[in-house]
């Protein structure tokens, strides 16, 4: 599972949003939770969100990475890997 901080006003997130929306069409094993830090607010405050937007990689309810900023497509499936 792979956490998808993001917020309605972050240009930056507009422009992964649809690449992310996509890799959940196509990979059936991992899924990106979209996560809008305006609305989760204290999901936000437990995962010391920063900046947006940011991917945290779960596994077995644990923290296992976390990117920040603009990723390619390339990049988001280098991170469904560490699933």
């Amino acid at each position: 599972m792979i956490l998808y901080f993001t917020a309605d006003w972050c240009a930056p997130c507009k422009k992964v949003r649809p690449i992310v929306e996509q890799l959940n069409k196509d990979q059936s094993d991992v899924r990106f939770f979209i996560i809008d830090v305006d609305l989760e607010t204290e999901m936000a405050s437990d995962f010391e969100i920063k900046s947006v937007p940011t991917f945290v990689v779960m596994k077995d309810n644990t923290e296992i990475h976390r990117v920040s900023g603009v990723q390619t497509r390339d990049q988001l499936e280098e991170l469904i890997n560490y699933e």
